[in-house]
C-alpha cells in the first residue's frame, strides 16, 4: 500500500508498479494496476519522493494489447458503468465502446481505432466531456468537441 507520493507507511520505503495498491485521485479510490504505463508513471513519482521533491500521482490509467491484426487500446477504467455506447471507426472492422456512469464518460475501449482512444484520453483528463448521444452519432466528428 502506497500513498499518492508512492511512499509506504514507512516514509523511507517507496514502491511503484504492479505490486502497489495506490490512491488514484481521478477515481477517488485505491487501485492496483498491472500496466507498463502505470509502472512508469509511478516510478517517476517514487523517484521524486526519494529526491525530496514529492509530487502527487495523478495519471489516467490506460492500456494496450496487440493481438495479431487487432489493436486494443483502453483509456480509463470502466468500473461502475451504467451505459455502453458503441461507435463505428473510420476503417473496416474498427470500433470503440464508450462507458458512461449516468451521463459521465468514464472509459473507452478502442479496437483498431486509435483516434477514438486518443480523444478519450484527452477528454478523460478534463471535466467537460461529450455525452452518450454525441458519441453514438457516427456523423459527429470527434475532433469538433
Amino acid at each position: 500500500a502506497v500513498n499518492e507520493f508512492a511512499t509506504t507507511n514507512d516514509p523511507d520505503i517507496v514502491a511503484a508498479g504492479d505490486c502497489t495498491n495506490h490512491y488514484n485521485p481521478i477515481y477517488d479510490r485505491k487501485l492496483r494496476l498491472e500496466s507498463v504505463q502505470n509502472a512508469t508513471d509511478q516510478a517517476k513519482i517514487a523517484a521524486k519522493s526519494i529526491c525530496g521533491k514529492p509530487e502527487a500521482y495523478n495519471a489516467l490509467p490506460w492500456f494496450w494489447s496487440d493481438q495479431y491484426d487487432c489493436k486494443l487500446q483502453i483509456a480509463g477504467l470502466n468500473l461502475g458503468y451504467t451505459k455502453v455506447v458503441t461507435r463505428p471507426g473510420t476503417k473496416p472492422g474498427a470500433f470503440s465502446n464508450w462507458y458512461f456512469k449516468g451521463e459521465e464518460m468514464i472509459a473507452c475501449d478502442a479496437i483498431n481505432d486509435a483516434r477514438s482512444f486518443m480523444m478519450a484520453k484527452r477528454w478523460l483528463a478534463v471535466a467537460h466531456r461529450p455525452c452518450p448521444e454525441l458519441i453514438c452519432d457516427p456523423s459527429w466528428d470527434l475532433a469538433k468537441f
